[in-house]
């Protein structure tokens, strides 16, 4: 136990920067005003975000309310975040697990093999505790006021909250466990890493649909049931993520039965929490450590030559380094296999085949509503392709070998150039892939599919230069870990949030020209010339910001 503390805390400190952050309280005030003042901007767009998602909550609460079954809205947000945890958890526990720089120093140790993983695995667990609060605490306080429940009610829900990550955390580690014990015996590792954990993730999702999607022979009787007992909906509902429906009875039944849907939280989580505990003891190290194994090749290599630009070559230069480097892949290219697959699930029936996706069939099925299904879909797919960290990393990831970068002959504004059209290309990818899945999904013309292909790839511009400006302004050099310079960069979540902000201005701008009554063409013409604007302006201050900003970074 005391090893375990012990690695705890140091992992705690180092992917933190507690340590750091103590001597910058202390010394060095003006980094604290720096990032008081970040805080508080990314505290006001995330305040923002739950605004708008607390009032939803409390929308459906109202619908719900009127079919006697206000606990649904629990239910919901128990089950989207324990599968925001299952799918990005894949992610995460490779990343922190299996990829990491530290392995071979806690392999040194004489620690035992199932400590390092459940002192890994705990640091992951930490991570998840914010988007967990995020999604439950809003429906959580809504339902409690809207039904008047007392301090007890609170307690449980603390309690819930704090287990609900670790089941599906636990899957996503055996998961893990398995494809990394796979990945040690393969010569390819990297490449069987990265697809292997982006099939994992596509098979969770589809597997969730099925789940959601299967409905009983009889379903007259089924939907009698429904109207009939509101626990039969939050059953029904759970059917994607079975801990859900404990949650919801632990906090909307009361005595006995409240306890006893607590027992089984508590009995399954520590139940599958001790299996992960025990396969790791077996396994978890030979996985890890054959990251740190290359392959002998006794193949001759002729070398060759062959000239290029140098935007060019900075462009080939990312791309190499993203591929050769599992955790930058799998956090960077999943965007190109997510965008697509999100906007493929009508077609695979369901939940989301009815949803309210259904909205767009129904504008594309009028005719006057053309310009509405363009602009939807193009703020649809762009929303999809912020999704993409290594534009808002790319001088972050060099950590400190950013002084090679500083010393070759090439000036600051080609370099961007060249970072820019590689972070810029994953993104124009994805959305070109979405656009297609989008053609087939919901029936849209291709000549309208062109011109979502054009406005998305567009507005994607402004997005990506602007995302690389903040990650330029001020680069996170200092990291030990690969994954702290991707995972935990706050660059990465202001590039998201500079996206969103994007794409509500534009929306705000559609939203006005189409009340205006112009012609259809007229307005694509207006928000393909603003965003042609917006993207040489970015692109502008960008250039002219390079050189001062180098000059600024310190190795």
């Amino acid at each position: 136990m005391r090893n375990l503390m012990s690695l705890i805390k140091l992992q705690i400190n180092s992917q933190y920067g507690l340590s750091y952050a103590k001597y910058v309280i202390k010394n060095d005030k003006k980094a604290l005003l720096k990032a008081f003042g970040i805080g508080i901007a990314v505290v006001a767009a995330l305040g923002q975000m739950i605004g708008i998602y607390t009032y939803l909550m409390y929308k459906m609460f109202e619908v719900a309310s009127t079919i006697a079954a206000p606990q649904i809205i629990l239910t919901m947000a128990t089950i989207v975040s324990g599968l925001v945890v299952l799918f990005f958890g894949i992610f995460y526990i490779l990343s922190s697990l299996f990829l990491a720089k530290d392995t071979e120093f806690l392999a040194s140790l004489p620690v035992k093999q199932g400590t390092v993983f459940i002192s890994k695995f705990i640091l992951v667990l930490l991570g998840e505790y914010p988007f967990a609060f995020f999604l439950m605490m809003p429906p959580v306080i809504i339902y409690g006021m809207g039904t008047k429940q007392g301090v007890l009610y609170y307690i449980l829900a603390l309690i819930c909250i704090l287990l609900l990550p670790l089941l599906p955390l636990v899957i996503s580690a055996v998961l893990s466990l398995f494809l990394m014990n796979i990945v040690a015996r393969s010569k390819r590792r990297d490449l069987i890493t990265i697809i292997g954990s982006i099939i994992l993730m596509l098979a969770i999702f589809a597997g969730q649909n099925y789940l959601i999607s299967r409905m009983p022979e009889n379903q007259e009787e089924f939907l009698l049931t429904l109207l009939q007992s509101s626990n039969a909906i939050v059953e029904f509902m759970g059917r994607a993520f079975p801990p859900s429906v404990w949650i919801t009875k632990v906090l909307s039944l009361g005595g006995f039965d409240a306890f006893i849907n607590l027992i089984y939280l508590l009995l399954w989580s520590l139940i599958f929490f001790a299996a992960v505990y025990y396969i790791a003891s077996l396994i978890y190290m030979k996985g890890a450590t054959a990251q740190l194994e290359t392959r002998k090749s006794n193949r001759k290599i002729k070398l060759s030559y062959k000239g290029s630009s140098h935007a060019m070559a900075i462009f080939k230069n990312e791309w190499r380094i993203l591929l050769r480097t599992p955790i930058y892949a799998l956090n960077s290219l999943v965007v190109v296999i997510m965008a697509p697959f999100m906007m493929m699930l009508p077609m695979m029936g369901g939940n989301f085949a009815d949803s309210d996706l259904q909205v767009l069939f129904n504008l594309i099925g009028n005719g006057e509503s053309r310009v509405e299904v363009i602009l939807i879909v193009s703020a649809i797919i762009t929303a999809f392709c912020l999704i993409n960290p290594a534009i808002s990393t790319t001088f972050s990831r060099e950590g400190k070998n950013i002084w090679v970068l500083k010393n070759i002959p090439v000036t600051p504004e080609t370099q961007v150039k060249g970072k820019l059209l590689a972070g810029y290309s994953i993104s124009f990818g994805a959305s070109v892939l979405a656009a297609l899945m989008a053609m087939f999904s919901f029936k849209i013309p291709l000549k309208l599919i062109l011109i979502v292909v054009v406005l998305s790839s567009l507005a994607l511009i402004p997005i990506c230069a602007l995302g690389l400006l903040v990650d330029l302004m001020r680069p996170k050099l200092n990291w030990n870990n690969p994954q702290e310079a991707i995972k935990q960069n706050m660059n990465a979540v202001l590039g998201m949030l500079i996206g969103f902000v994007v794409i509500f201005i534009f929306g705000v701008i559609s939203f006005f020209l189409i009340k205006a009554e112009l012609s259809e063409y007229l307005i694509i013409a207006i928000i393909a010339a603003l965003l042609i604007a917006s993207s040489y302006i970015s692109i502008k201050v960008l250039n002219n910001t390079a050189q001062k900003a180098y000059r600024k970074i310190e190795a």
